[in-house]
């Protein structure tokens, strides 16, 4: 996905922001005087993909190696090529660093000597952990073969069943819509409203022409309640990780809440809205999110 699309006959189109990534010429060795740093992968997908791109980055820009268990979930989701050791044990002799807040930059966690060696906690979600390495994280994040032979087929039977104009002249909106754990939670997230949900299929449908909207959720009795009815709309209830592969190899991406869309709207790496209320006011949450550090550049909040 993502640089490697599924191969298929549907429209894809670059926005702005895919055309000016920055440049990610640095050498790309790891020296033996420098350390190394191992991710603690904990909680969802969504999380664990967080995790790894950032202890990735965070790596990357000091020149250490990271540290990857080949049982790790994200091992076993893409293709990774950094150091991926069936005994990560030598991990548990390093000292732990700790982010100050979930969903915020955090300058002093990245304020250590390379020659040192670390364990990166706790949720790292800030674009700005590997922002300067964007090419590189999309090399590691890219799908294993059997999810991309999975999702190809998925794909070629939706385009089928909305066979109504030639396949090539398709655009697909990916949504993903977050329920569950965030519907009334005590940590104050905000679940989005359906009147996102028209915002932001009104934004992809004045546009871009016949497209065809693709819905996952764990929340999805409520998506079919309120997704608008007049468009062609495709829900999916797969596993997580062909969901997430599948929005990722959509052209565009409706997100709602939560690290699962988050990284739904990243892979796709077309145009991007997200709910931008997803914080209650007064909240532990709000506390925690700079939404600068958090939502992508150029995505779209509605």
């Amino acid at each position: 996905m993502h640089e490697e699309k599924v191969t298929m006959s549907y429209k894809r189109h670059k926005t702005r922001s895919e055309k000016e990534e920055p440049s990610t010429s640095r050498k790309n060795y790891i020296s033996t005087n420098y350390g190394a740093l191992c991710p603690v992968f904990h909680n969802g997908l969504g999380n664990n993909i967080f995790q790894f791109a950032s202890t990735f980055g965070i790596a990357k820009s000091k020149n250490m190696s990271i540290l990857v268990n080949k049982n790790a979930r994200v091992n076993k989701v893409f293709k990774l090529s950094v150091k991926v050791r069936n005994d990560t044990s030598v991990c548990n002799s390093f000292r732990v660093r700790k982010e100050k807040l979930s969903a915020s930059y955090d300058d002093k966690l990245i304020n250590f000597s390379p020659k040192e060696s670390f364990k990166l906690q706790n949720y790292l979600q800030s674009w700005k952990y590997f922002f300067p390495f964007i090419k590189e994280l999309k090399e590691q994040l890219t799908f294993r073969v059997e999810i991309v032979n999975i999702v190809k087929k998925n794909i070629v039977k939706i385009l089928h069943k909305f066979n109504n104009v030639p396949s090539y002249k398709i655009t697909l909106v990916g949504v993903h819509i977050r329920r569950g754990d965030m519907v009334n939670n005590n940590q104050g997230y905000n679940v989005a409203s359906p009147e996102y949900l028209i915002r932001a299929v009104n934004y992809f449908k004045d546009k871009y022409q016949n497209i065809i909207f693709i819905v996952a959720s764990n929340g999805m009795p409520w998506a079919k309640k309120y997704m608008p009815s007049d468009i062609s709309v495709e829900f999916i209830q797969n596993s997580d990780v062909v969901d997430l592969a599948t929005l990722a190899s959509c052209n565009h991406t409706i997100i709602t809440i939560g690290s699962f869309g988050w990284w739904c709207g990243w892979l796709a790496g077309g145009e991007v809205t997200y709910f931008k209320w997803p914080a209650k006011p007064g909240s532990g949450f709000e506390k925690r999110i700079n939404y600068t550090d958090y939502f992508y550049p150029g995505w779209i909040g509605l």
